[in-house]
């Protein structure tokens, strides 16, 4: 590790623009990698980014670079496409997780919310949440967005709780439909609230046991044509749990924008989203999980082997997303069942890249393709003139394999710079 690093990275008083030159950078923007790029920053925006020598008037009198790493790589932070930032993050033991879900919102809140600052200094930069009830998401929202927000931070994006069919899936991150008189009032209520994003929840989880969703889906076709309708008037995209075929056709058919989970989806499904530009986030990381610790869960036997089944069939619909041109995006589910934050993000990459997705697509679906997606496009997630300085370096190649990613790194966030080393997993 280069014990110098993190100062030159950083932006001081005395010296308030940086210009290095990397070996590599990623150009996220145009799906490309550009070598022996120049990149200069400030505390508040990338001022120049490309293989051309920057202009000398925004150099400040530097007549050569501050920091010249050839064998570095430069790209953007990464952004987290599905998180459930309220919840505990890698637990296992169900009794665990089931007390730490029983504390009060404020509880909740004041633990979630130094996560935050720990998930920038491992290079996420942003949470798209996927829903809670006690609205920690929201608080999360709030405080990111504002003058106010902790230096260092990653900015969460909330739809407040998930929105599911009384008595069915979706209680312990949502509430129900049944609270208000209609889907618009619903929809127009979450809004009220601060949701960024509406959350719904079409159908229930898989059945490990049988290996497949054996619940009816919670709402028709017609019923998320409405949540769609009343959403896009009000400017929000609409995210959708959905498993099984019949469920995610429903899904599909009700004009969402992004599929979360997806499991057992067909191929004719695919194509339609493809067809009618609706994302897919496949979310690995949950099921696997599962597999990895089947000691600890309990899994043998034919259930065991359910699960491997579902992962190869989820990637082999990876595979033929890809090839028919679907939009698939970057996101783990942390928070859930063995999941942590922050690290089940690099798991999640790793896992696709296993299931047949190159690391350049992974790297810019999971900075660029995340944020044009589902933040509202932010000004980050691009190495380009104007953007936000929030990037990552490393020395480990991410381009050779995404794994290398989990290697030492550090993380510049406006004009701030920390080492990934000094991040506590424990704590997340």
């Amino acid at each position: 590790m280069h014990p110098d690093l993190s100062a030159q990275l950083r932006i001081t008083t005395a010296d308030p623009v940086r210009w290095i030159v990397a070996g590599r950078l990623l150009d996220a923007k145009n799906r490309r990698v550009l070598k022996n790029a120049h990149l200069v920053y400030d505390r508040n925006q990338i001022l120049h980014a490309g293989v051309e020598a920057p202009d000398a008037a925004m150099l400040n009198g530097k007549t050569t670079a501050d920091l010249t790493l050839p064998e570095f790589t430069a790209l953007p932070g990464l952004i987290e496409g599905h998180s459930h930032t309220f919840l505990e993050g890698a637990e296992l033991a169900s009794e665990k997780r089931a007390d730490y879900q029983k504390q009060d919102p404020e509880t909740l809140f004041q633990k979630a919310r130094p996560r935050l600052h720990m998930l920038a200094r491992m290079g996420i930069i942003s949470m798209r949440d996927g829903g809670d009830k006690d609205q920690v998401g929201l608080r999360l929202s709030r405080l990111t967005a504002g003058k106010d927000c902790p230096p260092f931070s990653a900015q969460v994006f909330s739809p407040g709780a998930g929105i599911y069919r009384q008595g069915r899936y979706g209680s312990f991150f949502g509430k129900p439909l049944e609270d208000y008189a209609d889907i618009d009032s619903c929809v127009q209520g979450r809004i009220a609230e601060g949701a960024d994003h509406i959350k719904i929840v079409p159908t229930g989880i898989i059945n490990f046991a049988k290996g497949q969703v054996v619940s009816k889906p919670q709402f028709s076709v017609e019923e998320i044509q409405r949540f769609r309708q009343s959403s896009h008037a009000r400017n929000r995209h609409l995210m959708a749990h959905a498993s099984g075929d019949v469920g995610v056709g429903h899904a599909i058919d009700g004009g969402v924008d992004t599929v979360e989970h997806g499991f057992f989806i067909t191929d004719d499904q695919l194509a339609k989203m493809r067809d009618r530009n609706i994302s897919w986030v496949p979310t690995f990381s949950p099921v696997q999980e599962q597999v990895d610790h089947a000691d600890i869960m309990g899994w043998t036997g034919e259930t065991l082997d359910n699960l491997k089944t579902i992962l190869a069939n989820h990637a082999t619909s990876l595979r033929k997303a890809l090839a028919l041109g679907v939009n698939v995006l970057v996101g783990s589910d942390s928070g859930s069942c063995g999941v942590g934050h922050g690290s089940g993000l690099f798991y999640e990459m790793e896992l696709l890249e296993n299931a047949g997705m190159p690391a350049l697509d992974i790297l810019c679906q999971a900075t660029h393709g995340n944020n044009l997606a589902l933040t509202n496009r932010q000004p980050y997630g691009s190495l380009e003139k104007g953007f936000k300085p929030r990037f990552i370096v490393t020395k480990h190649n991410p381009l050779e394999t995404v794994r290398n990613l989990q290697g030492d790194r550090w993380v510049v966030f406006d004009g701030a710079a920390e080492s990934s080393a000094t991040v506590s997993l424990e704590n997340l």
